[in-house]
């Protein structure tokens, strides 16, 4: 079996931090490109797959799309999928409310074809409820992700332990006490269009690798607050609660039993 996890040109590395942890849960074998998915990579090495020669299941969770061109009808993203040996499994799945061209008739054809969709946000729940497609509201994948998990680094350890991170909260970082041990991330970085997609996913790794020794957390980025919190550490999510983070922020899932869910929905999909 054959796995592959989304893959981004975003500047946001919050997209790559929910393929990271999907990485955590499976054996992932391929990078498919989220804009464009007859760009497959070998996770491994990164390298450009010029042929894809077996099947291969592509774990969607993610946010589909953030792309301006969709609204006016000039895209160039390629949905939905149709590479015969590309099978989406979409779990942890938010679509856009504000994208019509994700519920096309051919779209919502689709959504059938692979549900029940396993979506991340409550709109999304309804949206497709409401065309008749089957659907369950599963949450973000994000909050599976164990702390050991995310390798342990000396020189990390040394220099954030007991320290007070904050993750794109200029407000917040403004009124910090100064007498504290203190650091301020970005998540939206210009130079991540540039870098390959694995090393996309290597750079997630690392920041969450700094994240793990704070004290306290303070962030507006979902995708720093939920893994965050799936490790167990103090973090505080003081950022836009809009559609798509709500219904994330405001319930903390049994883990456990969330993972049982994870696994179970991807036997069942992979045995069709």
């Amino acid at each position: 079996m054959k796995y592959a996890i989304l893959g981004y040109k975003t500047i946001n590395i919050g997209d790559d931090i929910q393929s990271l942890v999907t990485s955590t849960l499976l054996n992932i074998s391929y990078i498919v490109n989220r804009d464009d998915y007859d760009n497959i990579y070998n996770y491994n090495t990164g390298e450009l797959i010029t042929q894809l020669d077996e099947k291969i299941y592509l774990i969607m969770n993610g946010w589909f799309m953030h792309n301006s061109n969709w609204k006016t009808g000039n895209n160039n993203i390629k949905f939905p999928i149709k590479n015969n040996k590309i099978i989406p499994i979409y779990i942890s799945t938010c679509l856009s409310k504000d994208v019509p061209l994700l519920y096309t008739y051919e779209c919502i054809e689709h959504y059938k074809k692979y549900s029940p969709i396993m979506c991340r946000d409550k709109t999304t729940f309804n949206l497709l409820q409401n065309k008749g497609v089957d659907v369950v509201y599963f949450g973000c994948i994000t909050q599976l992700l164990d702390i050991k998990d995310i390798p342990d680094n000396n020189s990390y350890s040394e220099k954030y332990q007991n320290s007070i991170i904050y993750i794109d909260c200029p407000e917040k970082w403004g009124k910090r006490n100064k007498n504290e041990k203190n650091y301020y991330f970005k998540h939206y970085i210009s130079e991540l269009e540039m870098m390959p997609l694995k090393y996309r996913i290597d750079f997630a790794r690392d920041l969450l690798s700094r994240y793990k020794y704070a004290k306290k957390i303070y962030s507006s980025r979902l995708h720093a607050f939920l893994p965050c919190r799936a490790m167990g550490l103090d973090v505080e999510y003081i950022g836009d609660l809009n559609y798509r983070v709500k219904d994330l922020v405001s319930c903390n899932p049994d883990k456990s039993k969330l993972k049982s869910e994870f696994v179970h929905y991807i036997e069942k999909k992979t045995k069709l």
